[in-house]
């Protein structure tokens, strides 16, 4: 997974690291928060967990303002696929 933020007028392309079981289980959990809907408490929530799948490489801050609005959705729902996605799979076989 990967991330291109706009810091300081420069884009910067973040690579997420080493994806844990623990990161899992906050996903499915989160998979359920966005059930319900978006709204500016539960960007903060995907945004801080968007920080921590990427390894903290980059604050809340920088990910507010350096990514596009009408793709954050997009891209959270992206690596949220991703972390569980390879889960499902395994479950499926």
């Amino acid at each position: 997974m990967k991330i291109t933020l706009l810091i300081d007028g420069k884009e910067k392309t973040f690579i997420a690291p080493f994806v844990s079981t623990r990161r899992l289980k906050e996903t499915l959990a989160l998979s359920k928060l966005m059930e319900r809907g978006v709204n500016s408490d539960s960007i903060d929530t995907l945004g801080e967990y968007m920080v921590d799948v990427y390894g903290k490489q980059f604050t809340i801050d920088e990910l507010l303002d350096g990514f596009p609005a009408s793709e954050f959705i997009d891209k959270v729902v992206e690596d949220m696929e991703k972390v569980i996605g390879s889960f499902e799979k395994k479950l499926k076989n």
